[in-house]
């Protein structure tokens, strides 16, 4: 049962200004006996830990998940038979802020939350699937020691004023304070099935520098993580600590990860921790992750600063991998590295654009990412729960915001038809991927709601234009892109048409379908009419964004393409061979070039001249940047600064997953491996080989199977090995002098 009978230690929340600490809740209770079939079913209000009998069992960091609670309320339930006594036991809580009462999340007004309230708890206890009690004022509640939290902000913890053996069965709590009853939000109650967050690695730091007043903690790695903090000093000791990636002038710099004069100091990715004085303390956070390479480690003295001080937990929503790709080209393999990196870095339950500044569900990254996700991960649960939010958040007008979860912000800037493309295309990859009907029809009709939407912002031409466009353009500001915004708009309206022309034709959702492709036709017909003359897309409006979304997305006839790709070939010679798109040309132009000249294609993305996938190689990082808006350097000493020194040393997040497209062409084309494109669940084999590259393989889960195909050279000829299978068809596009092979393994 999912009990709306909430509790809270008092109705009073923290803020910046003044601290609440996160409260402490007891439930002691008697069992005769043990049947066997005990559970309970906890909805711990913004994150909660909870522990039975002394013992943690909290699924996953971050429980239950975050997500607007007036549009659904998260429960885990936990079978907890194996943790109970005969007499008495107890059931202990421990709640965070999340998303309940989240100040830093200040600038997407988050901190105006209808719902914003102290962190509340909500539980059922069931034996034979009977209440046996809920929660209510019986319970017995305290603070803890963590005197503020806030997920993205960091924490603050006194371990002075921790409570020993306080979730212990014969812990006295006598003098702890009785719960008070609060209003449930309003959202409808739902058990999570997405992933736990789990942490997945821990990682040393490689080195430590003295600066100034502080030691700086190098990590091999920038990630989505949170850390151990392992210290044996005075009792009262103040230490604090701020997690960033990136170093200016020897030193970390947080200005990337911040906004300026709405970043309160020390309230980004920071841990203010006040020390015990008892041997070998630890700590771990509770309710906050980071996304940090480096850390700065501030009241410590010299012989405290050891490389056993801070350890590197990575944390990641616990998905299975099941695509890969590798080859003989060592930069290639660097950046298929670098994309899965800030994959596992941007999916703590569903994919966020960074994991530090904003960590936000933000649609067109989501969009822009689905395909090179949903291949090398499993995220079918993920993308369902994700999409549950998606459809609360969805006007009944059809309008979507540019960041899911949302308290109402993102509906009036933020979105738009290529960012709205995240719906569509979360269902379109993971149905695709994984095959399960049920994402389809879960939401087919938000998908139709959003596009008779879309059809009252058509222009008197019948174009899009209300949305953001060629997002991160290179050598420039975000929003500066050159590529006009009915172009951008209007093509992806067109692609989500087509997509879900594909997947109501599989479901036989023949109304559906028949609605999409006339929509589709009709947007077809008016770009054409005002964007195409003369079998060329006309000249005032030509940009590499333009041409190579238009071809890829298919409204460029047959005898035009020859024409489009003449003019995309002028633009980029022109650009000194390098490509000049933001995110949205990107997720084109390279497969468009691939088809026709994988050289070219590899040659854009590899080299090491900014701006290029290769050049981020060559500076030694080890995620993707979120734009190429100047050249920078990577110092000796790790500072990443202009390479003109007279440009403002500004950068963005180095942890964004949205350029990771990419990936797909090495994939799709490199390899040859395009799986279920036609959602017919066939494999095509089709590898195109680069002048670069003398080997490379890509294998996938399929239905059950194991999909792949490896390519190398011997004797002069390629020859190319796919893996057999059961039921899966597999079709083999043969080209002369070359030898192709069934077999049963790829090793």
């Amino acid at each position: 049962m999912f009990s709306s009978n909430f509790v809270s230690r008092g109705k009073e929340y923290a803020t910046f200004v003044k601290f609440v600490p996160a409260p402490y809740f007891r439930k002691t209770f008697y069992l005769e006996r043990i049947k066997g079939n005990e559970k309970i079913i906890i909805s711990g209000l913004g994150f909660y830990r909870f522990w039975v009998n002394g013992k943690e069992i909290t699924k996953g960091l971050l429980s239950p998940y975050i997500s607007n609670p007036d549009d659904i309320i998260y429960y885990d339930e936990y079978d907890v038979s194996s943790y109970l006594v005969k007499g008495k036991n107890v059931f202990a809580f421990m709640l965070g802020n999340g998303f309940l009462n989240n100040p830093g999340g200040k600038v997407w007004h988050f901190d105006k939350a209808r719902f914003r309230s102290a962190p509340k708890l909500a539980f059922s206890f069931e034996i034979d699937n009977k209440t046996i009690f809920e929660a209510d004022e019986s319970i017995k509640s305290a603070t803890s020691p963590l005197l503020f939290d806030d997920y993205r902000a960091g924490e603050y913890y006194d371990a002075r004023k921790e409570i020993k053996n306080w979730n212990q069965v014969d812990f006295d709590d006598s003098s702890w304070n009785n719960a008070i009853k609060v209003d449930a939000p309003l959202g409808e109650a739902r058990l999570v099935k997405a992933n736990p967050i789990a942490k997945l690695e821990e990682i040393k730091p490689i080195e430590i520098r003295k600066v100034g007043l502080g030691y700086l903690y190098v990590f091999p790695i920038n990630l989505c993580g949170i850390f151990r903090l392992k210290i044996n000093t005075k009792k009262g000791k103040r230490i604090s600590i701020d997690f960033g990636e990136r170093l200016l002038e020897g030193d970390l710099d947080m200005t990337n990860i911040s906004f300026g004069a709405k970043t309160p100091k020390d309230f980004i990715q920071h841990l203010e921790y006040i020390a015990s004085g008892e041997e070998n303390e630890t700590y771990e956070p509770s309710f906050s992750y980071y996304g940090f390479g480096y850390a700065k480690v501030n009241g410590i003295e010299d012989n405290e600063a050891t490389l056993d001080l801070l350890t590197m937990i990575r944390i990641r929503s616990n998905y299975k991998k099941v695509g890969s790709f590798s080859c003989s080209n060592k930069t290639i393999n660097r950046l298929e590295e670098m994309a899965i990196n800030s994959m596992d870095s941007n999916i703590v339950y569903f994919p966020t654009d960074c994991p530090h500044r904003e960590k936000n569900g933000w649609t067109g990254d989501i969009a822009l990412s689905t395909d090179y996700l949903c291949y090398h991960a499993n995220l079918s649960l993920d993308l369902k729960e994700w999409l549950n939010n998606v459809r609360k958040a969805q006007t009944k007008g059809g309008v979507l915001p540019g960041i899911i979860p949302t308290t109402g912000w993102g509906f009036a800037w933020g979105n738009g038809p290529a960012w709205d493309e995240a719906l569509t295309n979360a269902v379109f990859f993971s149905y695709q991927y994984e095959g399960d009907e049920s994402i389809v029809l879960e939401n087919e009709e938000a998908m139709i709601r959003y596009l008779k939407y879309s059809k009252t912002r058509l222009d008197k031409d019948g174009l899009a234009s209300y949305g953001l466009g060629d997002w991160c353009e290179t050598k420039r500001i975000s929003g500066d892109y050159q590529t006009d915004l009915r172009i951008t708009d209007t093509l992806s309206l067109i692609e989500i048409c087509s997509n879900e022309s594909k997947l109501f034709n599989r479901l036989n959702r023949n109304k559906s379908k028949q609605f999409v492709d006339e929509y589709r036709d009709q947007l077809v017909t008016s770009f054409r009419k005002f964007f195409i003359k003369d079998k060329r897309f006309k000249k005032e409006y030509m940009t590499q964004t333009a041409l190579a979304m238009a071809m890829e997305i298919g409204v460029v006839n047959e005898d035009e393409i020859d024409n489009f790709y003449e003019d995309l070939i002028n633009l980029i010679h022109q650009n000194n061979d390098h490509f000049q798109v933001g995110v949205l040309g990107a997720r084109r132009l390279f497969r468009v070039l691939a088809k026709k000249d994988i050289n070219l294609a590899l040659k854009l993305m590899i080299q090491d001249s900014y701006p290029s996938f290769g050049y981020w190689e060559k500076m030694g990082l080890t995620a993707l940047p979120e734009e190429f808006q100047m050249e920078f350097e990577m110092k000796k000493d790790g500072s990443i600064e202009p390479k003109n020194p007279n440009d403002r040393p500004d950068i963005s997040s180095l942890n964004h997953h949205f350029w990771g497209d990419f990936t797909m062409v090495f994939i799709r084309y490199i390899a040859g491996l395009n799986i279920n494109d036609n959602l017919d669940d066939s494999v095509f084999i089709d590898p195109i080989f680069p002048e670069e590259v003398s080997f490379a393989k890509a294998e996938r889960e399929f239905k059950g199977e194991k999909v792949g195909v490896k390519w190398f050279k011997e004797n002069g000829k390629y020859v190319v090995e796919y893996l057999k299978t059961r039921k899966i068809k597999v079709n083999v596009v043969e080209k002369c002098n070359v030898i192709y092979k069934e077999v049963e393994s790829l090793e």
